[in-house]
């Protein structure tokens, strides 16, 4: 089943050959760790294009010696991770370059490599299949292995070294508008399309459905500057005008009445009377009261959401960021009045948090690094590099349990309850290598399968007799952790997806999964996973079920035979998405893009049993907690008032990006929506949607050039090259005349100290 590239080849080591390239590398050897020495080597990564052949994409990879000793032809390999593009060898080049698992490659040379003197550079060309159509689509976290001989002869792996890699930057319109047939269907988002998509939301007045299915509603058409998400009734009047309404005293009643989650507001010359149906009421009602400016004139506020499941799933297990990163999240989550916090904790990559009856978890699975075995932890997967002792790493680290309960009593605390998921029988690669013989069945291993992450090992063998021990141990650690935080655990997601064809039989993954829905019926827990759950779950387990397909078919159809369903719809609510088809842009596309306008501009599937909705933040593509918070912010805004108003909006697509932009942005980057802090929060990161730009020629044929941005806030700075290779540099204020040589136009839009992506507008090319 396994394929282990380091493993020792007595025959193609010499003594003499330790000898003459022993001086090469200089290791101090401590496990899976070691002191970094001057690397021996230095690469250079770029694209060549993609489609060279039909659904081909090729790129080099130029190695230069830095060390004062010849790399030799044989006895070295290098590991690095590499999403989504899967090498082809042709028979004869001299470095071979092997998918291990998934995202973890390594390169070696082969009898046809010559070897590489010491300051000497040489290009090698790979080929792949797929494409990359964005410059994250690049190698990461190389390092360097060499095998030598010791005097006894017995060959041996000395500790890895990093190795150094730059990456060319796209700069040919054929790497950023080119790639397989599906991608092409949405166009690149180059200054043409940026500049009509701009004008197309600023032109957007209207919501999105007729307001005469709501005139129970009340709302003054100047809301929109004031409160967010938007509440169901909002009147005011010029008779009451508080310059301090913070400073007005407040007579608060509970009314057994009310909806969970609804308040009531109404001021008097004297008074803020609050009424409130539940302790989550009275939050939210004390947190719109923070959002009112301080002349504001107003009479009632009523508001109640529109659905109770209003959640952000964030997936800690391909790449981790820890309990304090997690912390901000779930402020901004309570000042946005979502309340679900989804957590991924364990998957095939990773199993991030402590279970202190199943020590080997965290200890074998909680880092990535190299390995041959992985019985100290997993292979080097996306970025992770060679050391899995690196805690500055997001491959590395976990929750401990006592984090666990901190993390859910705060969440608690900002009425944000947490739903743990650990995915099952699929996706537990982690766990299986962590559980060593324990989950591992000998026969089942020669089954053939790939999972759609490109694993061939990623499922539990669900017929040994430890198989459902351990899961009920896992489910009780929880139970408990959330008992001692005082937020009792009453949801508990098992995930269900995407197990790979052949793996299991159905009865077998019947039966197992049959095991696992007792064990939550002892402990009172509602059962949960994504929508491939209905295939094992009926529809009298109760289970709730997240959709997320693109489209309504599967959730009408899962609404209709009666499960609880989540929408999680991949177009609108995938935040791991990158915003749009530019180069620069990170993130997966599969399922399409998703910008902070998806995910508010959209009418969910009206069903009675459609609890709510959530986003995703899957971390494949995350590298830091700055780009987790690039990721979903703004998206989270769009979460937030497409959850609250499920089924209206009086906001229109302009002045929803008019609030987004001009003032909840600002308050999010000047740490103003971190709840917990009576001082400002560290500043967030977000994204900026790039500015358009527009060419157009008058009957003389002189070209005028226009650019827009979403809010006219900040500035557009320009570049224009030209066809001698000079370059023309500015600020926009105002449309201007396109020298005649132009060949193209990049642009970005800085606004809060923050830049946008460069949009690129060809001329004459």
């Amino acid at each position: 089943m396994f394929y282990y590239p380091f493993a020792m080849k007595q025959s193609i080591l010499y003594a003499s050959f330790a000898l003459a390239v022993g001086a090469l590398f200089s290791f101090v050897v401590t496990g899976c760790s070691a002191k970094q020495t001057k690397a021996p080597l230095a690469l250079h990564w770029q694209l060549v294009a993609n489609d060279v052949e039909p659904g081909i994409c090729e790129a080099e990879l130029t190695i230069t010696n830095t060390s004062d000793q010849t790399l030799p032809n044989e006895g070295w390999i290098m590991g690095f991770g590499l999403m989504s593009l899967h090498p082809l060898y042709t028979e004869g080049d001299p470095i071979r370059e092997t998918e291990v698992q998934a995202s973890y490659h390594t390169i070696e040379p082969t009898e046809t490599f010559v070897p590489l003197a010491a300051g000497e550079s040489r290009t090698y060309k790979l080929r792949y299949k797929g494409s990359a159509v964005r410059q994250s689509s690049h190698p990461e976290g190389f390092f360097l292995v060499r095998k030598s001989c010791k005097e006894n002869g017995e060959i041996c792996e000395e500790q890895p070294v990093s190795i150094p890699c730059t990456f060319a930057p796209y700069t040919r319109k054929e790497q950023m508008m080119r790639g397989i047939e599906t991608w092409l269907k949405t166009p690149y988002a180059d200054g043409e399309y940026m500049y009509e998509y701009i004008v197309r939301l600023q032109n957007n007045t209207s919501s999105i459905k007729d307001d005469a299915e709501y005139d129970s509603y009340i709302m003054e058409p100047n809301i929109a500057a004031q409160i967010f998400p938007l509440p169901k009734v909002f009147s005011h009047s010029d008779g009451y005008y508080h310059p301090a309404l913070a400073q007005l005293p407040r007579v608060i009643e509970k009314d057994a009445e009310m909806s969970p989650e609804s308040y009531h507001i109404e001021v008097t010359n004297d008074t803020i009377w609050i009424m409130y149906g539940d302790d989550a009421g009275l939050f939210y009602a004390n947190l719109t009261l923070t959002q009112l400016s301080e002349d504001t004139t107003m009479e009632i506020i009523h508001d109640v959401p529109d659905k109770h499941h209003r959640a952000l799933m964030l997936d800690i297990v391909r790449n981790y960021y820890p309990m304090d990163s997690i912390m901000r999240v779930i402020e901004v989550m309570a000042a946005l009045k979502l309340n679900v916090l989804h957590l991924h904790l364990a998957d095939d990559e990773g199993w991030r948090i402590e279970i202190p009856a199943l020590p080997q978890l965290t200890q074998n699975a909680g880092s990535r690094g190299y390995t041959k075995d992985e019985k100290n932890c997993l292979y080097p997967f996306y970025c992770g590099g060679w050391d899995a002792n690196d805690k500055t790493s997001t491959a590395n680290g976990y929750l401990t349990r006592d984090e666990y309960i901190r993390l859910v009593r705060y969440a608690g605390e900002r009425f944000v309850r947490i739903i743990p998921e650990i995915d099952m029988p699929g996706h537990m690669r982690a766990i299986k290598k962590a559980m060593g013989d324990a989950l591992v069945d000998p026969e089942l291993e020669k089954r053939e399968y790939l999972s759609a992450q490109n694993y061939t090992d990623n499922v539990i063998a669900v017929t040994r007799p430890e198989a459902l021990p351990t899961m009920r141990t896992i489910i009780e650690s929880f139970v408990d952790m959330h008992n001692e935080a005082g937020c009792p655990l009453t949801v508990f997601n098992i995930g269900g997806d995407e197990v790979p064809k052949g793996a299991l039989t159905k009865e077998e993954h019947q039966t197992f999964i049959d095991g696992v829905l007792e064990i939550l019926k002892e402990y009172n827990l509602q059962p949960a996973g994504w929508e491939e759950m209905t295939h094992f779950c009926p529809p009298e387990s109760n289970a709730i079920c997240y959709s997320w397909h693109n489209g309504y078919q599967k959730a009408q159809q899962m609404a209709d035979e009666g499960y609880p369903v989540v929408l999680a719809t991949a177009n609108h609510l995938y935040f791991d998405f990158a915003y749009c088809h530019q180069h620069e842009e990170k993130g997966l596309n599969w399922g399409g893009y998703t910008d902070e306008f998806d995910a508010f501009d959209w009418q969910p599937l009206m069903h009675q049993n459609v609890m709510g909705i959530s986003a995703q933040l899957w971390s494949e593509v995350i590298r830091s907690f700055s780009q987790v918070e690039w990721q979903i912010y703004p998206k989270m805004f769009g979460l937030s008032e497409r959850a609250w108003n499920y089924s209206q909006s009086y906001l229109s697509v302009a002045e929803y990006a008019e609030l987004v932009y001009g003032k909840y942005l600002p308050m999010l980057a000047e740490g103003k929506l971190h709840t917990h802090l009576a001082n400002k929060a560290p500043a967030a990161n977000f994204h900026l949607l790039q500015p358009g730009i527009h060419v157009y020629a008058d009957n003389d044929g002189k070209k005028t050039v226009m650019m827009n941005t979403i809010y006219p806030a900040g500035e557009v700075r320009y570049t224009i090259e030209l066809a001698d290779g000079s370059q023309q540099s500015g600020v926009y204020t105002e449309p201007f005349a396109l020298p005649a040589d132009a060949l193209r136009i990049k642009a970005t839009w800085h606004y809060l100290d923050h830049c946008s992506n460069t949009t690129w507008l060809w001329i004459n090319e």
